[in-house]
Formats: C-alpha cells, structure tokens, sequence
C-alpha cells in the first residue's frame, strides 16, 4: 500500500518541481526583459540628454554669428 502511494507520489512530485522550474525561469525571462528595457531607457535618455546639448551650443553658436 504504501508503495502504491509512493509510486503515485513520485510523478507528482517531479510535476510540481517542473511547474515551479518553469515559473522561475519564466519570472527570471521577465526580469532579464525589464532590465533590458530599463538600460535602453537610460541610454536614450543620456542620448536625448547630449543631442540637446549639441543643438543648444549649434543654436548658440549660429545665433553668435548672426
């Protein structure tokens, strides 16, 4: 009897620790994606931040010759 419940156990068992595997790496992916698009935020704002700067010292530049 009890090795009748251990033989369904088992699979059960192993079921769940791959359910849960998968979860893991599933909320791990994620992680990895939010954190991607957290670096790409960042670099485009430093971008944005320098492009502004490039144009305000053009537009002063321009406006100093003129």
């Amino acid at each position: 009897m009890q090795s009748d419940n251990n033989s369904i156990v088992a699979p059960v068992q192993i079921d769940l620790v791959d359910i849960f595997m998968d979860l893991n790496k599933q909320e791990s992916n994620i992680k990895e994606q939010n954190k991607a698009q957290r670096k790409l935020a960042a670099r485009r704002g430093i971008e944005q931040h320098y492009e502004k700067k490039q144009l305000e010292a053009a537009l002063k530049e321009f406006w100093e010759e003129v």
